[in-house]
């Protein structure tokens, strides 16, 4: 990668970091929904889990907390990005910097980390006040480094997946149609299970990473009783984490050609 694309990459990242963090919606539509995840939680079920997790390690509560916070909240993450590149056209963001020099790879793929990181920044505080939660019943000082290595593994690759298609998919999708089969996919491909209609979400294809989680930390978390889910071995985890970094990476490699064809013809 040359200078130019690196400072390209770069004012793309800055740029697209900073209007995304200080967007309103991002802060207020995540609030509300972690504030419907905190009431879906009845009080029987979560003095339930506290109890549970008194008598877990401390990795093991880290994963069961990464898993909870997995299973519902990056559908908002999906969400949000998703009017990113219509947003660009509508103010002619989109024609000034084509006008400017640096490559459309390198500006995409800015726009998709800086966007996708600033998105994370509001369920990345709500995650860490659960670690901070464990870190208080357990005393233990390691539940940091545990904490930020049990997302990175169990939550980030689903999340990059996710993030892909929800910067490429609207560019060629009315963002609200998007909005709407995104939502119904993260239900179907990730906990809809019945041997009557085709799911993704017993294979390894599942953002929520239920074989990633299982194959690196064991039994653990809400996939401890999920069959096949259950039996997922570390090479299988290790698989589902490749599968979906390397379609994130697909999708935005074919995402910038096509643009690129785009931006040729006009």
């Amino acid at each position: 990668m040359s200078m130019g694309q690196v400072t390209t990459f770069l004012g793309a990242f800055n740029y697209e970091f900073r209007m995304q963090i200080r967007r309103a919606a991002v802060w207020i539509t995540m609030t509300l929904i972690m504030l419907m995840f905190v009431g879906l939680i009845s009080r029987g079920l979560f003095d339930y889990i506290l109890s549970q997790m008194r008598t877990m390690r401390v990795l093991t509560m880290l994963v069961f907390w990464t898993n909870l916070v997995n299973s519902l909240l990056p559908i908002v993450v999906g969400c949000l990005l998703a009017d990113r590149l219509p947003r660009d056209r509508k103010y002619k963001v989109q024609e000034l910097l084509q006008a400017l020099p640096g490559s459309m790879g390198a500006r995409i793929t800015g726009k998709y980390i800086g966007g996708m990181l600033a998105t994370l920044v509001p369920l990345f505080a709500f995650y860490w006040l659960g670690v901070g939660y464990i870190i208080y019943q357990t005393n233990s000082i390691m539940a940091i480094p545990l904490a930020l290595e049990t997302f990175l593994i169990a939550a980030m690759p689903g999340i990059v997946f996710i993030s892909a298609f929800s910067i490429a998919c609207p560019a060629f999708l009315w963002v609200p149609v998007y909005q709407f089969l995104f939502v119904g996919y993260w239900f179907w491909g990730n906990w809809f299970r019945s041997p009557y209609i085709p799911s993704l979400s017993n294979t390894i294809l599942t953002p929520v990473g239920g074989y990633i989680s299982i194959g690196f930390f064991g039994k653990v978390g809400v996939f401890a009783s999920t069959s096949p889910i259950a039996d997922a071995t570390l090479l299988q985890g290790i698989e589902s984490m490749l599968l979906l970094i390397g379609i994130a990476v697909l999708v935005m490699v074919v995402l910038c050609r096509l643009l690129k064809w785009q931006q040729e013809r006009q």
